[in-house]
């Protein structure tokens, strides 16, 4: 099966109703937005690796019942799990530039091949995003595909005995549309893209002006739910095992989206931090290693998708206060794909494995834009379109 565009796939994957304007696919004209009509449930997998980036979201964001969750809770009498690393984010100094711009990896696992000789492999994308300080300019994606590999020594054994064939994941004819192999595919979006469709409105100006303290964020960003919610009466009802948002996983999903995505201030960060680790079924996992071995401090989110689990984590560099990764590893595997996880095969993924992940590798303030290749002209806030160089 041909792994489809992240941006065809979005609907399916996101956790929360989308207002995102247009026609995905060929991303012409910027028509005056309208609500798509279609739901999009906590509890969704995110569909490709190249989505997961796009998204925002890393898959699987229903959270299970706090008593659910195993290990550790992130706070206790010594204090909050990510303490440190939240007073050293806070102590950051940042000058704000044109754009807030992060350049990382996005890894995933999954397992290929036929029935009696199937194999697991790794993905791998480079990928950057340029957010605007001015709401005026358009937010500018980058990803460009990497070769994909076999997980192991054991995995590339049973590559050759099916003959080797290239690897391409679920992408059959090796052309992947979004992550285009050893090619660079550049996508805009809107500038407040995609905090804004789970409620957060502001613009750049404002995110930098948020609390720095988390009770004072915590009420910042609650006063954007009540306008939200509502929105949910006119959802169709979600169907088996899922459910709609709670004010909880919301916050988390839009404080772990703000995080991941927004140009937000260094003193917001820590707040973030702290605001997250707070929250119900937050357990502190420790000194972990992110996708690419790097150690950090993690905090996680146990959560229950068809009949497997997985962990949502934030894992962040302690002495710096900057996010090394989100991930989902897998806790309890799965015995047949969950629904809605189209474009990936993730069934029989031994726990610990990786499914999706977002390393990254730089986070600074610019005012350098992206360099677009030649042919590919800027967009503006009424035309836009995607383009490969």
């Amino acid at each position: 099966m041909k792994r489809k565009n992240a941006l065809d796939l979005l609907a399916a994957a996101r956790p929360a109703d989308l207002d995102l304007p247009g026609s995905f696919p060929a991303m012409e004209e910027l028509p005056t937005p309208v609500r798509r009509g279609r739901a999009r449930w906590v509890g969704a997998v995110a569909a490709s690796l190249a989505t997961a980036s796009v998204i925002g979201v890393l898959a699987f964001p229903r959270l299970l019942d706090p008593a659910v969750s195993t290990g550790q809770v992130a706070t206790g009498p010594a204090g909050n799990a990510l303490d440190t690393a939240a007073r050293n984010a806070a102590a950051q100094r940042q000058t704000p530039g044109r754009f807030w711009y992060t350049e990382g990896l996005i890894l995933g696992e999954e397992i290929i091949g036929v029935p009696g000789n199937r194999y697991r492999i790794k993905t791998r994308v480079q990928t950057g995003r340029w957010a605007p300080r001015d709401p005026a300019e358009l937010t500018v994606l980058s990803e460009r595909g990497m070769p994909t590999v076999p997980a192991s020594g054991q995995e590339e054994q049973a590559w050759r005995r099916a003959g080797k064939p290239k690897l391409c994941g679920n992408d059959t004819d090796c052309r992947n549309d979004t992550a285009p192999l050893g090619r660079t595919r550049f996508m805009f979006m809107p500038s407040t893209w995609p905090y804004r469709d789970d409620g957060i409105t502001l613009p750049a100006a404002e995110l930098l002006d948020l609390p720095k303290e988390p009770d004072a964020l915590r009420e910042r960003l609650l006063a954007f739910w009540p306008a939200y919610s509502k929105t949910m009466k006119d959802w169709p009802s979600p169907p088996a095992g899922s459910s709609l948002p709670t004010k909880d996983s919301w916050l988390l999903d839009i404080s772990l989206g703000l995080l991941q995505h927004a140009p937000i201030s260094a003193g917001t960060r820590g707040a973030l931090y702290r605001m997250v680790a707070n929250l119900p079924g937050t357990r502190a996992l420790g000194r972990i290693p992110d996708a690419e071995g790097r150690l950090g401090i993690g905090i996680g989110w146990i959560q229950a998708v068809g009949d497997g689990q997985s962990e949502r984590q934030l894992i962040v560099e302690e002495s710096s206060g900057q996010v090394l990764a989100f991930q989902n590893v897998v806790v309890k595997p799965w015995s047949q794909d969950p629904a809605g996880s189209e474009g990936t095969a993730t069934a029989g993924l031994p726990a610990g494995s990786v499914v999706h992940a977002l390393v990254y590798q730089r986070a600074a303030w610019t005012d350098t834009p992206a360099r677009l290749p030649k042919g590919c002209h800027a967009p503006t806030p009424t035309y836009r379109k995607d383009c490969v160089g």
